[in-house]
């Protein structure tokens, strides 16, 4: 029998060999080595985390939000450190959305005949 969790075990194991799961990680240290760019990253992270949480509720987002986000977001715009740490994160999460392709290709195969 199949054990598709060891599988997976190891293709997550190796997406962490590849160029792209490399680069993420050198971006991500030069975000820490980098005092400015680290903490506008985390206060960019929270002002994120909080809108996300607002809307999973319902709610309106504050003007006040809206701004601070705003701002934050001009400011990364100007980090080389985050630029490439988020340019990093495309291109692996672009390898990524390729495998997921690869992997549900058989369930979308299966619906063919349903959806001609």
């Amino acid at each position: 029998m199949v054990n598709i969790f060891d599988t997976t075990n190891q293709l997550a194991s190796e997406l962490q060999e590849i160029d792209e799961f490399s680069g993420l990680k050198e971006a991500i240290e030069g975000v820490k080595n980098n005092a400015e760019s680290n903490a506008l990253f985390k206060e960019m992270d929270k002002v994120q985390n909080a809108i996300v949480i607002a809307q999973s509720k319902g709610e309106d987002l504050s003007q006040e939000l809206q701004d601070e986000y705003k701002n934050l977001n001009e400011k990364v715009q100007q980090d080389p450190q985050i630029l490439n740490l988020l340019q990093a994160e495309q291109g692996l999460y672009g390898t990524i959305e390729e495998v997921q392709k690869i992997i549900t290709q058989p369930i979308n195969d299966l619906y063919k005949g349903l959806r001609n």
